[in-house]
């Protein structure tokens, strides 16, 4: 690993938590010098930063933890038993961020990356996949996620999931119950429940095992999750 304390310029904000990219920011006369920058595992915590390289990074106990992964990076994130975990992905990189136990995990997939995100026991967990991304959301209750362009995107749930697609993207949300899809535009969408059939409700949304949701919920799969189920 080729560790660099300097954190690259050409970080674009994440909508889930902007403050990592605040903590990632360099002067303008840094930018030859960040050229080069692979992983900087040694900066200090909670925000790491991989560019262009294999990164593995373990987020410290009982604090706020985020990485930013570019260029091709091969970045893994574990976010131990923390709650506020985030996964910035760009730039045709690969990206896993591991929160199985406490949840809490946001991911934010763009520029033709692939993501996986495992909240498989635990929940809270969104993602927002763009730009030709691939994208897997394992988890067990409570996760939302977007999916727009021309994204592939799977999350699979035990309860209480909603996912937007919109664009031409695929979006599968495998279920047991209380889950929703929003399908808007040129995409697939499929909607597979175990415990519930699934039933059409005004403007392309599909659920099972709830109530269909306001129209608003479609913009914010992740606030809407816990509702009306």
């Amino acid at each position: 690993m080729n560790a660099n304390p300097t954190p690259a310029r050409n970080v674009r904000p994440t909508r889930f938590r902007r403050l990592l990219a605040c903590a990632v920011l360099a002067p303008a006369g840094l930018a030859a010098a960040l050229a080069f920058a692979g992983c900087s595992d040694d900066e200090p915590p909670p925000h790491f930063q991989c560019s262009g390289q294999e990164c593995d990074f373990r987020c410290p106990e009982g604090q706020n933890c985020g990485a930013v992964c570019q260029q091709g990076a091969d970045c893994k994130l574990d976010c131990a038993n923390n709650v506020n975990c985030d996964l910035d992905c760009q730039s045709k990189s690969t990206c896993v961020s591991d929160c199985h136990l406490a949840g809490g995990c946001d991911a934010e997939c763009e520029g033709q990356s692939n993501c996986n995100v495992d909240c498989s026991q635990a929940g809270n967990c969104n993602l927002d996949c763009a730009g030709g991304s691939s994208c897997e959301v394992g988890c067990k209750q409570n996760c939302g996620g977007g999916c727009s362009g021309d994204s592939d995107c799977r999350l699979s749930c035990d309860s209480g999931c909603g996912v937007a697609c919109t664009g031409n993207s695929t979006c599968d949300l495998a279920c047991r119950t209380g889950c929703f899809i929003c399908c808007q535009g040129s995409g697939t969408c499929t909607l597979g429940c175990v415990d519930a059939p699934v039933t059409d409700c005004p403007g392309g949304i599909k659920v099972c095992g709830r109530e269909c949701p306001s129209a608003d919920a479609c913009s914010n799969p992740g606030a809407a999750t816990t509702s009306s189920l």
